[in-house]
């Protein structure tokens, strides 16, 4: 909850799925948090995610490049908040 509480309503979406995946997204579609806590699925050809445990995108625009992170299941929620706690700190509107 350390991660997801750092999430407004108002500006945020979430998601819970019914593999209790967690999705959270910003409401103008630019951020993507995915919290798997039985690693990412993927088909066959895809077995190096199910490792990940965490992933962060932010969709880039014209003049600002977007990025993708990902963290492994065993991550520290501690360490993702710290990430996500930043992350929300420098963000500004477009």
């Amino acid at each position: 909850m350390e991660v997801v509480d750092q999430f407004s309503e108002a500006d945020f979406t979430h998601i819970v799925d019914d593999r209790a995946d967690v999705h959270v997204s910003s409401r103008d579609g630019r951020f993507y948090l995915g919290y798997f806590p039985n690693g990412r699925p993927g088909g066959a050809d895809e077995d190096w995610v199910t490792g990940e445990g965490w992933v962060i995108a932010v969709t880039g625009t014209a003049n600002v490049p977007g990025y993708r992170m990902s963290f492994g299941t065993e991550t520290p929620a501690e360490i993702i908040a710290a990430v996500v706690a930043q992350i929300l700190a420098t963000s500004r509107p477009l």
